[in-house]
């Protein structure tokens, strides 16, 4: 109920959302009110609130757990595409969705709806020096990934982002994600907010 002080939204929506947020990070219920500082203090950073932050997450928590994404680091990447976009939070979870299942998908020889075929995510990605897998063949995780295509950014040329963006969001979603890169000094100072957030709820 103190979240949805904060948030005046209805105790149940909000612990719904944050109980399908802690079950795809598997957060023991004792670490649960750390992780809710983690989102007050990012929402409380930026145009991005608690609420919209609960809602985006919980819509993309369990592949972000897997396909490692930590929790500061989804929360940063939402609460930057939220506050650029100012798009619905349902619509940037379920973005962040698809990018992520496209970046994991690399083995399976699918074909999306615009026919780009999911192995072309990891060759466009190896075409400038970005692996997805490690030496053994298994994914690496895409939280670093995600990373490290943001530091190369700015040093690609307009076209080389777009190819970039479209390989790993699709047509569809890339907006977001080029949302996400263009504003990564943003990101990364959401990032560091959500890092040192203990106790935050307990101030609002």
């Amino acid at each position: 109920s103190q979240v949805s002080n904060v948030t005046g939204q209805s105790t149940e929506a909000v612990s719904e959302q944050l109980t399908s947020l802690w079950n795809g990070y598997k957060v023991a219920l004792e670490d649960s009110e750390s992780y809710v500082d983690k989102l007050a203090a990012v929402g409380a950073a930026t145009a991005s609130d608690l609420e919209e932050l609960a809602t985006a997450m919980s819509k993309v928590a369990s592949s972000a757990s897997m396909m490692g994404v930590n929790i500061d680091q989804l929360s940063a990447q939402v609460a930057t595409i939220v506050s650029v976009t100012r798009q619905a939070p349902e619509s940037v979870g379920t973005a962040l969705k698809t990018i992520y299942a496209r970046m994991g998908d690399l083995k399976v020889d699918g074909v999306d709806e615009f026919g780009t075929t999911l192995g072309e995510v990891s060759s466009t990605l190896e075409s400038v020096g970005i692996k997805v897998t490690d030496e053994t063949g298994n994914l690496r995780e895409m939280g670093t990934v995600m990373e490290e295509v943001a530091e190369k950014w700015q040093g690609w040329t307009e076209a080389q982002r777009q190819a970039i963006a479209v390989a790993m969001a699709g047509k569809r979603q890339y907006n977001n994600l080029t949302a996400l890169f263009n504003n990564w000094d943003m990101y990364q100072n959401t990032l560091a907010v959500s890092q040192n957030a203990i106790g935050t709820l307990n101030q609002q």
